[in-house]
């Protein structure tokens, strides 16, 4: 992983108009559903609003673009496409695997978790220095075998710089994600309960040591 300085990359981009239909140098994205003939329509200070809802209600994660005929900062990685490579043999969702992993792993390593990578389910981007994605993935909890979903916020360039901004379970699925199996994990509280009563232990011989010495 290669870190670069400044804590902006930890911030929330904020949702913000790029173009409105009736701009002359609007083009409409391969990913927008909505058309002239849908109604009913939202003005573009209405679609900003909805939008900067979406972003700030799940972190930029999960964004419903059925309803906006603008273009904003935020977009849907299109899985098949091959858009962030130069190499045509990589989708955009290998990137997104590739990068997801890394992630993923890098989450393992600092909190001793065994999580394992199964597949992509979506991601969304935005432009910042480099491409900040927000990957939503599934992972494998060896504490009990089940699939769990995960998310990571990743700052991109290819040949460039590649940071780990987060890496975390996705709130409110209803699920306790572990990432230690359970055997492991009754060891290590057993091993935390032995020392601990060890100390107790130390101090009270220390404690009595102390009050004989004084009496």
């Amino acid at each position: 992983m290669v870190e670069f300085g400044g804590g902006w990359v930890k911030l929330l981009e904020p949702a913000y108009l790029l173009w409105k239909p009736t701009d002359s140098d609007y083009e409409r994205p391969p990913y927008m559903t909505r058309t002239e003939k849908d109604k009913p329509e939202l003005t573009p200070d209405q679609e900003l609003a909805l939008m900067t809802k979406e972003v700030i209600d799940s972190d930029g994660f999960d964004i419903d673009f059925r309803p906006f005929s603008c273009v904003f900062n935020y977009h849907p990685a299109i899985l098949h496409s091959c858009e962030f490579s130069d190499d045509e043999t990589e989708t955009c969702e290998d990137l997104l695997k590739r990068l997801a992993q890394g992630s993923l792993n890098d989450h393992n390593v600092n909190y001793g978790t065994r999580f394992e990578f199964i597949k992509i389910v979506k991601a969304n981007y935005h432009f910042a220095a480099a491409i900040m994605y927000l990957i939503t993935y599934q992972v494998k909890d060896p504490c009990d075998d089940k699939i769990k979903l995960f998310q990571s916020r990743v700052l991109h360039a290819d040949n460039i710089r590649t940071e780990y901004v987060f890496c975390r379970p996705q709130p409110n699925q209803g699920v306790e994600c572990t990432g230690i199996k359970k055997d492991v994990k009754r060891d290590i509280e057993q091993v935390v309960k032995r020392d601990v009563q060890i100390d107790v232990k130390k101090q009270k011989l220390e404690y009595e040591l102390l009050c004989a010495t004084t009496s």
